[in-house]
């Protein structure tokens, strides 16, 4: 089922406002990849990108067209990990968040 307009505009106008938001959703996407949500966590980091308007500037950190990585993280992407991560790195370095795996509940 599609999103609808209002909750397209509820996450922008949330990101806009709410750093910790932004931060959760590329921590929540990294989550569902690792518990092998693939599909759903590559589009939340789609929906992060767009929610931020950020797809020009993480094009141009990673000398990539836009419309691929787009399709990358598109419903029908596919990915692989040396173009995927290069992609959540940009993400996470403009949150300022250093991402880790650790086990069970990470401490801060």
């Amino acid at each position: 089922m599609p999103l609808s307009r209002e909750f397209k505009e509820l996450v922008v106008a949330r990101a806009e406002k709410d750093s910790e938001f932004r931060r959760a959703l590329i921590t929540e996407a990294l989550n569902m990849i690792l518990r092998g949500e693939i599909a759903a966590g590559r589009l939340m980091i789609r929906d992060y990108i767009n929610a931020t308007g950020s797809m020009n500037a993480i094009a141009t950190k990673l000398k990539k067209q836009k419309p691929a990585i787009a399709r990358m993280l598109g419903p029908k992407g596919n990915p692989t990990l040396e173009s995927f991560i290069p992609v959540v790195q940009a993400c996470a370095e403009r949150e300022h968040i250093e991402l880790s795996v650790c086990e069970g509940r990470c401490s801060a």
